[in-house]
């Protein structure tokens, strides 16, 4: 593996360069974020007099703009870092990033913010890949998962802070959170470009020895059947919260506080000992259960304490497994780690999507709907578990 770094990078990764790669991933996720509160004022002004009537079909199609971008480009800038070499792709996907920011804030017409959003998408799912696979490159196994767990965590934050900050600085300023993204985001490409070394393209021979094939199906499967149930859960929450516990907008934004400071709080502080402790699969299985349990005891709470246990039980859940699947991608990559990342990153945007879709559309034909036919799936989702125990190279 020594023979695949370049000569600048070492097994051990500095502290300085590894919060660079996390700063990286956070203004990614930040910059997602963000926009989510100001996409209705920015289409009411973008859609005046009777298209305004449109407003929420376009809001949420905005959103699956950007995340069929991730889906599409991921795999690509994955397979471009393991060619190209990790800082190029990287900083060419925070260019990217920080461009589509200021244009679309600064977009007059509705498809202009249409492809501002679909481009924010393709140049952001370079990050990803482009990161996880610098890390990869540059930690022993042991590391590896502790690593990435915490980068699963930056994303988390970028997300909680992104809409909370949005929202607040939009009712100020409207142009304002896109000019503090996009000055955030050229500040860490800045960074990035002064202090983080390159590493050396893989060689074609390298990138092709040692991966098996069998494994990654049911990974990405995982992965995809992962952030489906994450991506129905937030609809169907946010709807659950409206329209059957009548919680207002400040109560419902708290529980989404707490979803993403228990997904931080399990990446960081759980998921790396149970990793070692119990192995992959048996951490992957539990992870599952946990999110089908709670995905299906939520319909039937009406007590906002009990409500928040369950919420809780989701986030867990998902917050120990997406940085599992990173990591079991990862071990079994071979040298091509940009490549599996990305094909692994797109699978997961891709159940978001779905996810997303699915539970408003489920949750029109009945309240729990959504809820119990995600638990289900996720349930289904144990089977992939089973399919992908065998032990990876190195690693639990």
């Amino acid at each position: 593996m020594q023979a695949l770094l370049a000569k600048d990078t070492t097994e051990r990764l500095p502290t300085g360069r590894f919060f660079l790669l996390m700063a990286a991933i956070f203004t990614v996720s930040f910059n997602y974020g963000v926009v989510l509160p100001l996409l209705p004022p920015l289409l009411e002004r973008l859609l005046p007099g009777p298209e305004g009537g449109a407003i929420p079909w376009h809001t949420g199609l905005m959103a699956g703009v950007y995340m069929a971008g991730v889906f599409l480009f991921a795999p690509a800038w994955g397979w471009a870092s393991d060619r190209l070499g990790r800082r190029q792709v990287l900083l060419t996907g925070l260019a990217g990033c920080v461009a589509s920011m200021a244009w679309f804030g600064a977009s007059e017409g509705l498809w202009t913010a249409y492809l501002a959003r679909g481009l924010g998408g393709a140049f952001g799912s370079a990050v990803a890949p482009a990161t996880l696979a610098y890390i990869a490159d540059a930690s022993p196994f042991e590391a590896r998962a502790r690593r990435f767990a915490w980068m699963s965590a930056a994303a988390a934050l970028g997300f909680l802070v992104g809409p909370a900050l949005g929202g607040w600085l939009g009712g100020l300023d409207e142009a304002a959170p896109y000019a503090l993204a996009a000055a955030g985001g050229l500040a860490v490409w800045l960074a990035v470009y002064r202090w983080l070394p390159g590493a050396a393209p893989v060689p074609m021979t390298d990138r092709q020895a040692g991966r098996r094939r069998g494994w990654f199906g049911a990974t990405l499967a995982l992965a995809f059947l992962g952030k489906f149930g994450l991506g129905s859960f937030e609809v169907a929450l946010t709807l659950q919260a409206r329209q059957v516990l009548a919680l207002d907008p400040a109560q419902t934004g708290l529980m989404f506080a707490e979803c993403s400071l228990v997904m931080i709080a399990a990446q960081t502080l759980v998921f790396s000992p149970l990793l070692k402790y119990l192995g992959f699969p048996t951490l992957a299985g539990l992870s599952l259960l946990a999110m089908a349990v709670g995905l299906w005891a939520i319909p039937g709470t009406v007590r906002l304490d009990v409500l928040a246990l369950w919420v809780g039980l989701v986030a867990a859940g998902a917050g120990v497994l997406i940085p599992a699947l990173t990591y079991r991608s990862s071990l079994e990559a071979g040298a091509a780690q940009g490549e599996a990342l990305g094909r692994e990153i797109a699978a997961a945007s891709l159940g978001q999507g779905a996810g997303s879709a699915a539970g408003g559309l489920l949750y029109g034909t009945s309240d729990w709907l959504p809820f119990h036919l995600t638990a289900v799936l996720l349930l289904a989702g144990l089977t992939c578990v089973r399919r992908g125990a065998g032990r990876p190279r190195g690693g639990p």
